[in-house]
């Protein structure tokens, strides 16, 4: 592997992710993507077009017959990842990226050339599965019970529920923390208050789990953070750091398991100019 992609290792099968496997189940994180899925504010619809079907088409030969579609996304529906150009913010009238990148000088009539989803590589990282739900208790948030709306999920929270879990800290191992919230529960049954006002992380529990090997943190809500305002704080500060983050991850199989560590992976898809990639996670126990 020539290069990697902000904070994240190289991907490598090492002595020590083999032995976080003890039995070898495997938890799909991802999630289904469907054109009536919810989705965050201002994103573009999710659309499967069929392009040929069976019988219209002369690409196969009889008695054989096609069916070929069209996918209308973002890269940000349903699980994803968000590429380290997804979130700048604003300096002296300028728009800047990472690595004090200038957003004009990143653009490209065919996307960002700055971090894109190209740059992706696999990733194979340490899980640390956070049931922050379980551990703080929840209540009923318009029909799902969830972590309280807006709640700030904080350091001492992030310190509090790997303790309760018997969850080493471990800074020398790069590290996927994965938390949930619950509100997984709205998306799966395709309410509309699947939102942004959920609970997540503030910015002292983020820079928290960084300084104790998190380079990738991720969640089961469409936010991430704990989002009071849209100035996304939490957002900004990964991306200028090369933290690397998950959206809409299915945590209630691995959760109800009681799986509290694994191995974490993930295969963004390389696609040229992108701010993110679908992916599909899983966590093998």
């Amino acid at each position: 592997m020539k290069e990697t992609y902000g904070k994240l290792p190289a991907p490598k099968m090492t002595p020590y992710l083999l032995s976080l496997v003890k039995k070898g189940d495997v938890y799909d994180l991802g999630t289904v993507r469907s054109e009536d899925m919810p989705l965050w504010s201002g994103h573009p619809p999710f659309r499967v077009l069929p392009y040929k079907w069976h019988g219209d088409t002369e690409d196969v030969t009889p008695p054989g017959t096609l069916y070929n579609d069209m996918v209308i996304t973002c890269m940000h529906a349903g699980s994803h990842i968000d590429a380290l150009n997804h979130i700048g913010e604003i300096r002296d009238g300028k728009v800047i990226l990472g690595q004090d990148v200038d957003a004009e000088d990143a653009r490209e009539w065919w996307g960002c050339n700055w971090m894109d989803g190209s740059k992706f590589h696999p990733i194979l990282l340490r899980a640390v599965v956070l049931d922050m739900l379980k551990f703080k208790g929840g209540e009923d948030t318009g029909g799902h019970v969830t972590l309280p709306r807006k709640y700030a999920i904080t350091a001492e929270d992030i310190r509090g529920c790997m303790e309760a879990q018997g969850v080493e800290a471990k800074p020398e191992i790069p590290t996927a923390f994965l938390v949930r919230t619950g509100m997984i529960k709205y998306f799966k049954s395709k309410m509309d208050n699947y939102g942004g006002d959920a609970a997540g992380p503030n910015l002292e529990a983020e820079k928290y789990m960084a300084s104790i090997g998190g380079v990738l943190t991720g969640s089961d809500t469409v936010s991430y953070e704990q989002m009071l305002m849209g100035e996304h704080p939490v957002h900004r500060w990964m991306m200028q750091n090369g933290v690397l983050m998950n959206e809409v991850l299915d945590l209630e199989e691995v959760c109800e398991a009681g799986v509290v560590e694994g191995v974490y992976i993930a295969l963004p898809l390389k696609m040229k100019g992108t701010s993110g990639s679908l992916i599909d996670p899983i966590v093998i126990s």
